[in-house]
């Protein structure tokens, strides 16, 4: 249990975000070796937003490179119940930041770590576009930043690219790595000052968020799905910018990974919800799948587990009948929101803190995100009656955000 949290703790360092873009850079290299070598493509995008505390993006380890797609992937978000930290955000969510804890097993999902030998990653590694770039133009419109950030790419200037940071600043960067051909974000939420729930053994969503969806991304590029994480460090992002990124990077599906919180009824399966766009079939059908897969493979752990009344594929709607999660209202990607079980449940807490929860789970994901790409299965799951809900506002929004370091 102990030995988890100290694993993950290398998610979520202060100091690990250079360190944590290099190896997604790398990653990124080997991608696009792979993908000249097979002449593979993939698109895809979806996203959705929550009123609590957890919802964030990260890097990507898609990237374009001398106009050859790569795929590699970085793993992210979810909520909290209707109330409670573990809520999603209203707003926006928020990233992690690394700290020198050691990283979770499966975690790094982006390839060689910055301890490897090998070129530092500089501009003549990545040659200016060419291309269209920016939504007016119709081109590129992400990149990963010299230090591995995602960014959302505007224009150009006469010494590169306008960029926009994930706190919504504007800045230009004179090169990156253009991100093309996703076929899905992961969007691990909460991030930097947004924890999330926490166990009381001291293990915060925001960490656990990124761990998982690192291993969920691992499991998905080692299937040749090209996929991306919102945040692979532990910054803050606001739902706002998470949603501009899932639409500017494009991919198929936008999937946010939270976890519970506050504990629930005691319930004979897990209390597994997802959050879906209430105007999009696209979206039901994809947390159909996302619910039977994950029901299914967490059933098979011997936990005392707890449970709304309605817990399943929920549409979550405020007063004003306007889906009340920001993850699912402000994308124009297919999204859905998944609170994987409940951190806040101390017995729950001590499986999700295992490697053999990040195993299970990651797989799971990954298995319900190929079935969505690959089939028409429908899923299973469904509530059909909307849960009314009104987000406080609290998180998720821009005030206090900090940016992480883009060079």
């Amino acid at each position: 249990m102990l030995g988890i949290l100290s694993l993950m703790a290398g998610a979520c360092s202060t100091g690990g975000v250079a360190e944590q873009a290099e190896g997604n850079v790398r990653t990124a290299d080997a991608a696009t070796a792979s993908a000249r070598r097979s002449g593979g493509d993939g698109r895809g995008s979806d996203e959705a937003d929550s009123g609590s505390a957890d919802a964030d993006d990260g890097d990507t380890g898609a990237v374009q490179d001398r106009g050859g797609l790569t795929d590699g992937g970085q793993p992210d978000a979810g909520g909290g119940g209707n109330d409670g930290g573990g809520a999603p955000e209203d707003g926006e969510p928020v990233d992690g930041a690394d700290d020198a804890r050691p990283t979770p097993p499966g975690s790094r999902t982006d390839g060689p770590s910055a301890d490897d030998d090998g070129p530092t990653p500089g501009p003549s590694s990545y040659p200016p576009i060419t291309g269209p770039i920016g939504p007016a133009g119709g081109g590129v419109q992400a990149m990963l930043s010299p230090s591995g950030v995602l960014v959302t790419v505007t224009g150009r200037t006469g010494q590169g690219y306008v960029v926009e940071t994930p706190c919504g600043g504007v800045t230009e960067l004179a090169w990156g790595q253009p991100v093309t051909g996703v076929q899905v974000m992961l969007d691990p939420g909460h991030g930097g000052d947004e924890r999330g729930a926490e166990s009381a053994i001291g293990l915060t969503e925001a960490e656990l968020n990124l761990a998982l969806a690192r291993r969920a991304a691992a499991e998905l590029t080692g299937r040749s799905i090209v996929t991306v994480l919102s945040r692979n460090a532990d910054y803050r992002i606001p739902i706002r910018r998470r949603a501009a990124l899932a639409d500017a990077v494009g991919p198929e599906v936008l999937v946010s990974i939270h976890h519970n919180t506050p504990a629930s009824r005691p319930s004979p399966q897990p209390g597994t919800e997802v959050y879906v766009q209430q105007a999009s079939d696209r979206s039901k059908r994809l947390g159909g799948l996302l619910y039977e897969e994950v029901v299914e493979t967490l059933d098979r752990f011997d936990v005392e587990w707890t449970s709304r009344d309605d817990a399943g594929v929920l549409t979550v709607i405020d007063d004003d009948g306007e889906d009340a999660y920001g993850i699912a209202r402000y994308p124009a990607t297919t999204s859905a929101l998944i609170e994987m079980a409940y951190l806040g449940n101390d017995k729950e807490a001590v499986l999700l803190a295992t490697p053999d929860y990040l195993d299970a789970a990651g797989t799971a994901l990954a298995d319900a995100i190929e079935r969505f790409l690959t089939t028409d299965d429908p899923g299973t799951g469904f509530v059909e009656r909307p849960r009314v809900f009104n987000p406080s506002g609290a998180t998720g929004g821009v005030g206090g955000c900090n940016d992480p370091p883009l060079q």
